[in-house]
């Protein structure tokens, strides 16, 4: 359901763009370079030190780093174009991070696990399965989306404007979906967050994610990048794939430890992300859900 879901998302997205926006993406790689640094370097930092200070069990620590490994997909790509960010721009880095995480995941892990814990931690990741999914949630709908848009323009402009109201509807959804049925069997096994341990890993969850898009967005903006590639890095920096997380998580030692900080950033994080993006861009609410063309 989530899924095919974001799949319908990504194709109506990717009827908003052209072939020319991927490549002056690459033509001009100043933007991407920018962020896929941010994340790569900027986030795991500013993850480690929330958790070295956060009063939380070691294993809850490396919970924390294991956040700011996971970069989100569909979820970001779909805020940067609401928002009006740089919309190739946030596909193209969902590309190159899917192909990245499968490495860095695994030996940023291991150097937190020894650094936390002194016991060094392994995990192993399909390389086949991490680009499988984003391929077929992110990469061929966005595809399809394109083509639609180049060879019938007529339906592409058709459905712009509903889109404008249906695709936050059905983003509302998916995380709905996500935050109250989508702790599946591990969550039910590991038992529920306490409301102790969730206001306490609380500060530290919304840190990482707030301070990433910030972290992000000066970044891009003393690069001089355009403001909606500003947005851009910023959401894609600082908002995490907490699914891919609880995924891992599930291959480490004391994973219901592990996992606990992702559970509380996938309850909160959505909607900071959603107040940032109404600070930092030129859309209002009216214009999320479509009104923006209503006559005065």
């Amino acid at each position: 359901m989530v899924n095919i879901t974001l799949i319908v998302i990504m194709v109506g997205i990717g009827m908003s763009l052209t072939f020319g926006d991927f490549k002056k993406v690459f033509v001009y790689p100043k933007p991407i370079f920018t962020g896929i640094g941010s994340q790569l370097l900027v986030l795991p930092l500013l993850a480690f030190s929330l958790a070295w200070i956060a009063p939380v069990s070691v294993y809850a620590k490396l919970g924390i780093v294991l956040i700011a490994l996971c970069p989100v997909g569909t979820t970001s790509n779909i805020l940067v174009h609401i928002f009006k960010g740089n919309t190739a721009l946030s596909i193209s880095m969902t590309i190159v991070n899917s192909i990245l995480s499968p490495f860095t995941i695994p030996t940023v892990i291991a150097l937190a696990s020894t650094f936390f814990t002194d016991n060094g931690a392994s995990v192993e990741m399909s390389f086949a399965e991490s680009f499988t999914h984003i391929l077929l949630t992110v990469i061929l709908p966005a595809l399809c989306g394109l083509l639609i848009r180049r060879y019938i323009p007529s339906v592409a402009n058709a459905l712009e404007r509903p889109l404008k109201w249906i695709l936050p509807l059905m983003l509302l959804i998916v995380f709905s979906i996500k935050i109250f049925w989508g702790g599946g069997n591990n969550a039910n096994s590991c038992g529920a967050l306490s409301m102790n341990e969730v206001l306490i890993l609380t500060p530290f969850v919304i840190g990482l994610n707030v301070l990433g898009m910030y972290g992000g967005f000066f970044i891009a903006r003393i690069n001089r990048l355009e403001k909606p590639s500003q947005l851009t890095v910023a959401i894609e920096t600082g908002l995490q794939n907490t699914a891919m997380a609880l995924s891992v998580a599930t291959t480490l030692p004391h994973s219901c430890e592990i996992e606990k900080p992702a559970l509380v950033y996938a309850m909160l994080t959505f909607f900071t992300a959603v107040v940032f993006c109404l600070i930092h861009s030129e859309v209002r609410v009216r214009d999320v859900i479509g009104k923006s063309d209503t006559n005065n």
